[in-house]
């Protein structure tokens, strides 16, 4: 049998919705060639961030000499080294890009990095260099708006029966106000106002313990102590907002709240669309437009075909895709 070398090449204090969908895409893969090959399967991660111009240098250097195996499964950030240290090899980079917003404030440093980026997979003629994201919106976007043909789906994928249980909860009044993050439309502090006002306890939730505030009149912010603690919670909610004011790529949260019985209204941007429209979630168009709903209070959720699309069990189809895809012609 012959063997096969996979890497999963990765970076971060904390595992992210981003990681999550990698870490997937990685156990899938090593599982999925397993089959035909002895698959050794490494996952190499270094648990810290890569800010400064010194220290995105260290980051490429070192993803440069990890990037050695038979298919590599890199970041955005970390694609470009992993394409240059492969170009004369018949390895395979799979890149995973969770989405590009342009208007997203990048640094100029970084602008310039993914247009070099772009440019070198396309000068690449062959399919041993990949874009792979989780959403059908940015697999379009790719395509036609970067020119990149090698772009490949692969969704964010549950074990549906884990959450099963929690369909069950009795709601409350509450409003899971979705991730403290930046990429939050800066009105959801004025919608967390008057929702209080409603009576409705409102919290976001976080990774990072710094972030935690206590209630303060209008919202909370939770850094949960384990993932159970969280969906339970996240469970009782009325409903769960999604009002990202970037292009998302496909947000996980909103996801796994469904998954929990719990509504979610969002904004159709990029790949978060997709899974509004796809669950017969509420898509609304501005702050006003979310607050009438939750005061209004009528609720959908989606039917078990969504659930069962994004199972663990479904992962084979998107990876039969993506091997039978590869190419050694240079």
């Amino acid at each position: 049998m012959k063997s096969m070398q996979i890497n999963y090449i990765s970076y971060g204090v904390v595992k992210t919705g981003g990681y999550r969908h990698e870490k997937c895409l990685f156990d899938a893969l090593c599982a999925y060639k397993s089959g035909s090959n002895e698959v050794k399967g490494r996952l190499i991660r270094r648990a810290r961030l890569f800010k400064s111009l010194i220290g995105y240098l260290d980051l490429i250097l070192w993803s440069y000499f990890k990037s050695n195996a038979d298919i590599n499964i890199v970041t955005a950030r970390t694609g470009l080294s992993a394409i240059l240290r492969n170009w004369f090899t018949k390895n395979e980079v799979w890149i995973v890009l969770h989405n590009y917003d342009e208007n997203d404030g990048k640094t100029k440093r970084m602008a310039f990095y993914y247009q070099l980026l772009f440019s070198w997979l396309k000068k690449a003629k062959h399919q041993r260099f990949k874009i792979i994201t989780g959403a059908p919106y940015w697999v379009k976007y790719f395509e036609q708006q970067q020119g990149l043909k090698n772009s490949y789906l692969f969704p964010n994928f549950f074990d549906t029966k884990l959450y099963t249980p929690y369909r069950k909860v009795k709601k409350d009044q509450s409003v899971f106000m979705g991730q403290w993050s930046s990429k939050n439309d800066p009105q959801i502090i004025g919608l967390a106002d008057r929702l209080s006002q409603l009576g409705y306890y409102c919290y976001f939730s976080t990774l990072y313990a710094e972030d935690v505030q206590s209630f303060n009149g209008s919202y909370e912010i939770i850094c949960f102590e384990s993932q159970a603690t969280f969906l339970e919670q996240m469970s009782r909610a009325t409903c769960t907002l999604a009002l990202i004011r970037l292009n998302e790529g496909w947000n996980r949260i909103a996801h796994e709240s469904l998954l929990v019985g719990t509504p979610v209204v969002g904004f159709k941007r990029g790949g978060l669309g997709d899974l509004l429209k796809e669950s017969n979630s509420v898509i609304v168009n501005s702050i006003e437009e979310a607050y009438n709903c939750i005061e209004g209070g009528v609720w959908v959720l989606p039917d078990h075909d969504f659930f069962e699309k994004y199972n663990l069990s479904n992962t084979s189809n998107y990876l039969e895709v993506l091997c039978s895809s590869h190419s050694s012609q240079f």
